[in-house]
């Protein structure tokens, strides 16, 4: 009985990570919700997505080239091209210089060291490079455990506050920063003395650039479906109404969020050397029902917590924006099995397609949402459709890929 425990912890040890820092995550938020005024929990809220907009956009979609045209040629010997880590190093420096620089300007009443955001920022930034390394050499507990250290920090460093009364929002932050900065530093190092890259000049600098172009794109019309709802209710709303939309977004949408990323996570390296169309489209039915479960479990869980007053947040009053939010993770936890095999296996061709149609419709979308729509439930409505017909867009044009090379 405890080898087999002990073998099933072992086998599934990156997704009990992964749900650790999910819980973590949920956690943390609900506690400095209790903690923190209205307003100064929507601060905490800005920082957050700052965080999380940072780790998926900034390295640019290099990281998807870097998994693409790299391989393992044995355990902790990976195989690549100087020029893809030389871009990937520039756009993390751009990206941490540029992203500091427009959040001092953009959120002043958020008081944190200019040096110690700008490495923090190169620290989530460079995470994202980190966990690729580890995903690209088969060590997913590793990968998870650096995806998800800021959100654990965040949990521990929120008991602590509760426990001892403090309230201030700038220690806090600080904090994080500083427990990221350090973990982030010391897996840059083990894999620099565990993993050895080895060079080559298969692929083409031309072809690398064309790949890092399209990727980008690719990147940025799907960092914008991410974000684009907090961006526009933040530009819309007070500080405070930003913090409850960000409150309830965490409540109901991120545990769909990290599922989504894991099903990408671990398909995507599945997808690239397993794919059959069979098991794909038996693995997309999978999904859609995990979702719905995944969406009666929520239901269940805020009932209760609302029956039993275990929170002092009024659940009742936005039941139309959770039901939004628990179609659209659904939605998105669908994409995810969509877009794990289309990342594997797509053509360039294929990818300059999508990315020419799903750029069109997220900008009309956006703008039309940006400009005439006030409302939270629109705004979220919106954005599900966005993911909908991303998918749908993806699935089809894959398909046909696949169809044409037989």
């Amino acid at each position: 009985m405890i080898f087999i425990l002990r073998k099933y912890f072992f086998q599934h040890a990156s997704l009990i990570v992964l749900m650790f820092g999910a819980l973590s995550f949920f956690a943390s938020n609900i506690i400095m919700k209790e903690i923190l005024s209205a307003e100064t929990y929507g601060y905490l809220s800005v920082f957050v997505t700052y965080f999380s907009f940072i780790y998926v956009f900034g390295i640019f979609g290099t990281e998807q080239v870097f998994i693409r045209f790299s391989r393992v040629e044995n355990k902790n010997e990976i195989l690549t091209q100087k020029s893809i880590l030389y871009l990937i190093l520039f756009f993390a420096l751009f990206s941490s210089v540029t992203g500091t620089i427009l959040f001092r300007h953009l959120y002043p009443e958020i008081q944190l060291n200019f040096f110690v955001l700008i490495l923090v920022s190169l620290s989530i930034i460079g995470s994202t490079f980190l966990v690729s390394t580890f995903r690209l050499n088969s060590n997913f507990v590793l990968s998870q455990l650096l995806s998800n250290v800021w959100k654990i920090a965040m949990f521990l460093l929120a008991i602590f506050f509760l426990i001892y009364k403090y309230s201030d929002l700038s220690l806090f932050l600080l904090l994080v920063s500083l427990i990221t900065i350090s973990c982030f530093f010391f897996f840059l190092f083990y894999i620099l003395k565990k993993i050895k890259f080895e060079f080559n000049s298969i692929i083409s600098n031309n072809r690398i650039l064309e790949s890092s172009f399209h990727f980008f794109v690719s990147i940025s019309s799907f960092s914008l479906i991410v974000f684009a709802d907090r961006f526009i209710v933040e530009h819309k709303y007070s500080f405070e109404q930003f913090g409850n939309f960000f409150y309830l977004t965490s409540f109901f949408l991120s545990p769909f969020s990290i599922l989504q990323n894991y099903i990408g996570f671990k398909q995507l390296i599945f997808f690239k050397n397993n794919f059959t169309i069979s098991y794909f489209l038996k693995f997309r039915k999978k999904v859609i029902l995990l979702g719905f479960l995944m969406a009666f479990a929520l239901c269940c869980v805020t009932f209760f917590l609302s029956y039993f007053k275990w929170l002092s947040f009024p659940f009742d009053q936005y039941l139309s924006v959770i039901a939004m939010f628990l179609i659209s993770g659904i939605t998105r936890l669908y994409s995810s099995s969509i877009s794990s095999a289309f990342e594997a296996k797509t053509s360039i061709e294929t990818l300059r397609k999508s990315n020419l149609i799903i750029v069109l419709i997220t900008i009309v979308i956006l703008l039309f949402t940006f400009i005439f729509v006030n409302s939270i439930e629109i705004i979220i409505l919106n954005m599900t459709l966005i993911w909908l017909l991303r998918s749908i867009i993806c699935k089809k044009l894959l398909l046909n890929q696949i169809k044409n090379d037989e």
